[in-house]
């Protein structure tokens, strides 16, 4: 066959675009943990509560990244196979696994703690906590 493979990339393009979506219900479920932790903290709850908060932000972080490792294998993999017009079909749920594998493998716990969202979150407790300890202390003056 002349000019490589018939790949149908629209369909690839239009699965890619779905998972690219998703991304918004990872930021909305961390925009909502942040916002129960504050909460939490204002209300003056347990200091557990709060902490169970955090790990609720790491699991999310590590769904983002996760994700994002995902979409890279699978970016990179197409973007390949495109450049490259291969004359047969080439196995791209295998492709993407192994460039998947090689990016997760460079991976570490300490990375989710970057993730700007959960970093913003951090921010924020550490704002909160110590505004609740001014109004408290403001509140014993009086």
């Amino acid at each position: 066959m002349s000019g490589g493979a018939k790949i149908p990339f629209n369909i690839i393009d239009t699965a890619l675009s779905s998972l690219k979506n998703s991304q918004s219900f990872i930021n909305s479920g961390m925009d909502i943990a942040t916002k129960t932790a504050l909460d939490l903290v204002e209300s003056f709850n347990d200091e557990e509560d709060v902490n169970s908060m955090e790990k609720v932000m790491l699991e999310f972080a590590a769904m983002d990244r996760s994700l994002n490792n995902y979409i890279r294998a699978f970016e990179e993999t197409v973007n390949q196979v495109k450049r490259e017009k291969p004359e047969i079909i080439p196995d791209l749920e295998n492709l993407v696994q192994e460039k998947l594998t090689t990016i997760e493998n460079k991976n570490s716990d300490s990375d989710l703690k970057s993730n700007e969202k959960y970093m913003y979150f951090m921010d924020q407790l550490k704002e909160m906590k110590k505004q609740c300890k001014s109004d408290l202390k403001k509140k014993k003056i009086l």
